[in-house]
């Protein structure tokens, strides 16, 4: 059985909250690989691997708005490769991931395409 190609999917996590600029409580991570792993199902490519890198450290900087000063975040990047069909999960649970972990938006890359999720409080939150 041949494997489909799937879109690489690369997105950021700041390492502190938008409010408060305090670092995440630990179970918030906890909560974002197990969530990360039902959706994308824990593969890249051929071999079996976690799909995602959360030890990498990325420095970032983005303006909330115009008039606002702009903001340096140190994230975390992951990576993974998402069948077509669930890129849409992916940004449902970005969205969760942005309420959870205090951020106003949340960067997503698909295929080399960047998106900015904007987060509602009505998109929900990360759930044990």
């Amino acid at each position: 059985m041949q494997e489909v190609p799937r879109p690489v999917c690369v997105f950021l996590v700041p390492l502190v909250r938008d409010s408060d600029r305090l670092p995440h409580a630990p179970i918030l991570w906890r909560l974002l690989q197990d969530a990360l792993l039902r959706v994308v199902g824990g593969f890249t490519g051929p071999e079996t691997v976690l799909c995602y890198r959360h030890r990498e450290t990325t420095r970032g900087v983005w303006s909330p708005a115009v008039g606002e000063m702009p903001v340096e975040d140190l994230s975390r990047k992951y990576v993974a490769a998402v069948p077509q069909e669930r890129i849409d999960e992916l940004r449902a649970l970005l969205r969760r991931v942005g309420n959870s972990f205090d951020q106003r938006v949340m960067y997503l890359e698909v295929a080399g395409y960047a998106e900015f999720l904007e987060v509602q409080p009505e998109d929900g939150f990360l759930e044990v």
